[in-house]
């Protein structure tokens, strides 16, 4: 059954397609929430507050093809709301992928461990916008007319936001790490 369908019945008060799309939005939605917050305890509770939202206000959502966006409009608010109650704390590790690469050395997992906590670390330093809009982007793979709706601002806002959350991300990570390239970032 399509993701359309489990909408209209999860609309309609069906707790059983209700629980289909907390299975498969609760990984992704955990992610964006807690590169969002920085904080693993905020980001359950980000989504526990957005999936009892999208419950809650199912009547609203006039277009159930737009669920997602809809969703994601619902996790972005609420993480704004918690960052602004509590202050930010860094992440111990990022949540379990569910996937271990065993193919790389050593060597290169402790490499790019730092790589990651390095650009981490610039990213937390984004102001919650740019930072959003870039999380929507990079790992969640969003489109930019997705992401304009679940912000509710035009494309041209979510591109400059893109724009200028990677040329601080340069700036930042030029300068801590003495002009390294990063390709993320070219």
């Amino acid at each position: 059954m399509d993701e359309e369908n489990i909408v209209r019945r999860m609309i309609d008060g069906d707790m059983e397609a209700f629980g289909t799309l907390m299975e498969q939005y609760e990984k992704p939605a955990l992610r964006a929430a807690w590169l969002i917050s920085g904080n693993a305890a905020d980001s359950e509770d980000i989504v526990q507050e957005t999936f009892t939202a999208c419950y809650l206000n199912r009547k609203k959502l006039r277009e159930p093809a737009a669920f997602k966006t809809w969703f994601y409009r619902i996790l972005t608010r609420s993480a704004w709301k918690i960052c602004k109650k509590t202050g930010r704390e860094r992440p111990e590790e990022e949540p379990a992928s569910g996937q271990e690469d065993t193919k790389r050395s050593v060597l290169e997992t402790c490499i790019m461990k730092e790589e990651e906590r390095i650009l981490f670390e610039a990213v937390e330093k984004l102001p919650p916008k740019q930072k959003t809009v870039l999380i929507l982007y990079y790992y969640n793979d969003m489109p930019i007319r997705e992401i304009a709706k679940v912000c509710g601002v035009f494309e041209g806002t979510v591109k400059s936001r893109l724009y200028h959350a990677k040329e601080q991300l340069k700036k930042v990570l030029t300068q801590e790490e003495g002009g390294k390239t990063w390709t993320i970032l070219s």
